[in-house]
């Protein structure tokens, strides 16, 4: 049987690390992990459609009562502990060498294409 209250307070305890770790606001874990997306692994992401569903029927007592407490506490360890090691700083460093990347790349294939467009046309 699952706690109303305690599934609360664990889903409020993640709240607060998806706004510091990955940035995303939300009102509940649906939208939570919904907007994360591709940003958390595949067995995370899985947890977070466990807990989502969870959320979602544990608003009913009598089906709450049916529902084993285990799995879905096991969940959100699971996705604390993969919060907790996000590191912003290194995030935001890695999106932007990213960005920065993309556009030395593209520098170099136009920087490319021109020699071949001058060599072409006879200028080199």
């Amino acid at each position: 049987m699952i706690d109303r209250q305690d599934f609360d307070t664990r889903a409020e305890a993640l709240r607060p690390l998806f706004e510091d770790r990955l940035r995303i606001k939300a009102r509940d874990l649906r939208e939570a992990f919904h907007r994360a997306g591709p940003e958390l692994p595949r067995g995370i992401r899985g947890d977070g459609v466990l807990l989502s569903k969870t959320e979602h029927l544990v608003a009913n007592p009598h089906i709450a009562r049916q529902l084993e407490d285990a799995p879905v506490w096991a969940a959100f360890n699971r996705v604390t502990a993969h919060l907790k090691e996000i590191d912003p700083k290194a995030r935001r460093r890695g999106i932007i060498l990213d960005r920065l990347a993309g556009v030395a790349f593209n520098i170099l294939v136009v920087f490319a294409g021109f020699v071949i467009w001058l060599w072409w046309r006879g200028y080199v």
